[in-house]
């Protein structure tokens, strides 16, 4: 274990404790909870290191870049400037992880038939994997995030607070203009997604469509198209204008995410859908992370859709757990996670997923004496920075 600025008191203990008293840092064991089983602590052995934060909230920016448009000039003309991409500001806080127990003194004296012979140092180890469980159930489960108020502990966003819906309400008028209930914070050259309980004759739902940002609104208005060019050139001929307008559910989806609203189990499609999502703003996910049960279905989906060749000659063995699909936009490799919900899988570009460390897991040293039992207490701070959220994708309210 990483050992930094420990400078130990080897005089008697001033609280009487059996464990050695530290001045200054207390030993690092982050690097020891994230490899304490890859197949637990998935996301914490895999995702990078961000700087430290500085604080228990904390912030940054991701920027969308601008889709391709006609880039046409005269011989002779002024120079002009725009707004370049779109910044959007990001934060999330730094989640107060404390896991402990004690050892009594009758437990530190008994002869072992096992190794360690300190009660502690086993006591210890069993801690440290329950503190890396908490922190990746944070991870896989955390849906929300919130600062520390009154008796309400703080939260950090997981993987869920970052890929979830994002859907603002719209209506679409006779001429096809939609028209959104806020600020879209779209440009001409963007994918939306449409959803509703009953979707209006000539728009699908879970289909990209390219829009074009209405002159007179640009902000709240805009219309669509099946293709980039035809949204950019403003091909007015093949602009969609669905045959029916009326529905009071009618959403656009800003992130990647394909809800399949309880109603199904995910098919192949849905997988091929969700990957087109984050393949077309710039992402490239090479992981679906869903639960054991999951990983069965996916599995028989792709043996189903498979041709299994034998050797006849050599061993007939087949092997039936599949764990790769080749997509239209890059291959996906399944992996199961044992705290993954049956109703989500993530597909994730782990490129852009980082831990932040405001207080990296230690042992809280000089503990007083109570009784005849030695206390320790395992603690840490961190959050979850997405620093690019829409490089990933998820399928979300699958059907148990």
């Amino acid at each position: 274990m990483a050992i930094n600025d420990v400078t130990r008191s080897l005089g008697p203990s001033e609280s009487q404790s059996h464990t050695t008293e530290a001045i200054g840092h207390a030993e690092d064991y982050s690097d020891i909870i994230v490899n304490i089983s890859p197949e637990v602590t998935f996301f914490l052995s895999r995702m990078g290191e961000a700087e430290d934060a500085t604080s228990l909230k904390f912030g940054w920016t991701t920027e969308g870049i601008d889709p391709p448009g006609i880039n046409a000039h005269l011989e002779k003309e002024d120079y002009g400037s725009h707004k370049v991409g779109s910044l959007r500001h990001a934060e999330n806080n730094c989640q107060f992880f404390i896991n402990d127990g004690y050892v009594t003194e009758a437990q530190r004296k008994v002869a072992k038939v096992y190794n360690p012979q300190d009660e502690k140092v086993r006591l210890l180890k069993n801690v440290l994997r329950k503190h890396a469980r908490d922190i990746e159930f944070a991870i896989v489960t955390n849906s929300t995030t919130n600062a520390e108020s009154g008796n309400t502990a703080a939260l950090t966003g997981g993987i869920p607070y970052f890929l979830q819906s994002n859907r603002i309400g719209c209506t679409i008028g006779e001429n096809g203009i939609v028209t959104t209930t806020e600020e879209h914070y779209l440009v001409t050259g963007d994918f939306v997604y449409f959803s509703a309980s009953t979707m209006p004759d000539g728009l699908e739902a879970n289909e990209a469509y390219y829009i074009r940002v209405d002159d007179t609104n640009p902000k709240t208005a805009f219309t669509i198209f099946n293709t980039m060019n035809d949204a950019v050139r403003n091909i007015t001929d093949n602009q969609v204008i669905p045959l029916s307008t009326t529905t009071n559910t009618l959403q656009i989806e800003i992130n990647n995410i394909v809800d399949l609203g309880g109603k199904s189990d995910f098919t192949l499609d849905d997988l091929d859908k969700a990957m087109e999502m984050a393949y077309n703003r710039g992402g490239n996910p090479t992981l679906a992370v869903m639960s054991p049960a999951k990983k069965r279905i996916f599995s028989k989906l792709i043996t189903a859709a498979t041709t299994i060749n034998r050797n006849m000659k050599g061993d007939r063995k087949i092997d039936l757990v599949a764990a790769a699909v080749e997509t239209d936009y890059g291959t996906l490799t399944a992996e199961t996670h044992r705290l993954y919900p049956f109703d989500r899988i993530d597909l994730m570009d782990m490129d852009y997923w980082d831990l932040k460390w405001f207080e990296r897991t230690h042992e809280v040293t000089g503990l007083p004496k109570v009784g005849t039992y030695d206390s320790f207490v395992v603690q840490a701070w961190l959050g979850v920075k997405g620093t690019q959220p829409l490089a990933s994708a998820a399928i979300t309210g699958i059907k148990r």
